[in-house]
């Protein structure tokens, strides 16, 4: 799918929109050579732009239907940087409501969660329903005698989807379904969560923490950065939290699945020592997961390979790796979700939900609840070194001299024969799949669609 060359905007002045319009002409051209400005990770007009053409335009994940499942519940989430209740309705559909009261724009919900059928505004007690349906207001038959109450309901997102009890919403009204969005990486969504016909579970709530990032840093990192992790990660097998860390690397057992769309993952042939298999999990878990609604050609997947991590574009990333509660302990596989809120351009908030199945053992639970906390927790020993380094790029971004001399990253990694890295030609599965990890195909593919997206008006 080619750029368009379009990309007037009247979303920034003039200068900031002339300004904008030839750094997308610049990455235009130099992303076919792997090539990305330092100025994409700190530029105020480009974070807008990502905020109205990205976030409020393609599907984005919200939360689990398990977190909310009785009607009246509610939980506050966000899509970009704007604030949304999820509520199921008092006949369980599930509804993403914007935050803002219509008459002066002042949240209606404060609490993170709960239950109730209706949300009051506490400036002038304006009502609505868990629907999003204006209800009320005070003195409402002299103050309100006229008003169609059908026109003054909560805002709300056009469409709202889920699969697997992932719960996505889309603010566009012209989107695609969700379905249409996932294209083949759904095949895969139903490899990964399929496996069990119970499904899984969250563990205890979501995780939630600021680091000082641009989102993009962690999003083509989960979708296919196995290049760092034997170097920046060399403390976890040091400490014995991970088990031959250069096995988990791009050097390794691992190669990636990559699609046009901007989503894509990194997938392993197995490395953890018997008895584990190479879906990942001990033989007392993956026994008890039986799924019956794979394909042969799924199950054929899940038995050969395991996803690590992936990304759904924008900003869902899943992370599944083996950890050990305890050093010096056997490895536990845990199932992180992901979802990176974007806070300006230099600042990001991470959601983690830790998922665990409901065929397992509450034992088995827990020490993937602690492994992954262990890791990818908000003191985890990966995501604090991945915080460090990822605080680079934006303050890079932001540097007068990395602008003044237009300070360029590399993204060469599997050009031209550089890396012994290519398509693998056998592969019949769906996606693009690469013969290592030892590339940055997919990051590559994840900017030309978030190129594309920033450039469309």
């Amino acid at each position: 799918m080619s750029i368009p060359e379009t990309t007037t905007h009247s979303e920034t002045s003039n200068g900031s929109s002339q300004r904008v319009d030839e750094l997308m002409q610049s990455m235009r051209r130099d992303l076919d050579q792997g090539i990305l400005p330092a100025r994409a990770f700190f530029d105020q007009d480009l974070h807008e732009l990502e905020l109205e053409r990205i976030f409020a335009r393609c599907w984005s994940f919200v939360g689990l239907e398990s977190e909310i499942p009785a009607p009246g519940d509610y939980m506050l989430r966000y899509i970009g940087e704007d604030q949304f209740i999820i509520a199921r309705d008092e006949d369980g559909v599930i509804r993403v409501l914007f935050n803002k009261c219509l008459h002066r724009g002042a949240p209606v919900c404060r609490a993170e969660k709960g239950n109730t059928s209706h949300f009051r505004c506490q400036y002038h007690s304006w009502l609505y329903k868990n629907t999003g349906e204006w209800s009320g207001a005070p003195f409402r038959r002299r103050a309100y005698k006229n008003l169609d109450s059908k026109d003054w309901g909560l805002m709300a997102a056009p469409h709202v989807d889920s699969v697997h009890g992932l719960i996505f919403a889309a603010l566009d009204a012209d989107a695609p379904t969700l379905d249409e969005y996932l294209g083949e990486m759904r095949w895969y969504l139903d490899a990964i969560f399929g496996l069990s016909d119970q499904g899984m579970i969250s563990i205890g709530e979501p995780q939630r923490w600021r680091v000082p990032v641009n989102w993009k840093s962690s999003a083509e990192n989960a979708m296919a950065d196995a290049y760092h992790v034997p170097s920046l990660h060399r403390s976890g097998e040091e400490v014995g939290v991970f088990p031959d860390i250069e096995a988990g690397g791009a050097g390794g057992s691992s190669f990636h699945i990559y699609f046009d769309q901007g989503h894509g993952m990194i997938t392993n042939r197995g490395f953890l020592p018997p008895p584990w298999d190479k879906a990942g999990f001990p033989p007392e878990v993956s026994e008890g997961l039986e799924p019956s609604t794979l394909t042969p050609q799924q199950l054929e997947y899940t038995m050969n390979y395991s996803a690590t991590t992936f990304l759904i574009f924008p900003n869902l990333e899943m992370i599944r790796v083996p950890a050990t509660a305890h050093p010096g302990a056997a490895p536990t596989v845990f199932t992180y979700l992901r979802m990176v809120q974007p806070d300006g351009p230099n600042a990001i908030v991470n959601w983690n939900w830790t998922l665990g199945w409901k065929t397992a053992s509450d034992e088995f639970n827990n020490e993937a609840y602690i492994s992954g906390l262990a890791m990818h927790g908000p003191a985890g020993i990966f995501d604090q070194d991945d915080a460090v380094v990822w605080e680079g790029a934006p303050r890079a971004g932001k540097s007068a001299f990395a602008r003044k001399n237009n300070m360029k990253f590399n993204y060469q990694l599997g050009l031209d024969g550089m890396s012994d890295y290519g398509v693998d030609p056998e592969w019949t599965l769906p996606g693009i799949a690469t013969t290592s990890a030892l590339g940055e195909a997919p990051q590559r593919a994840f900017y030309k669609r978030w190129l594309r997206e920033i450039s469309t008006p």
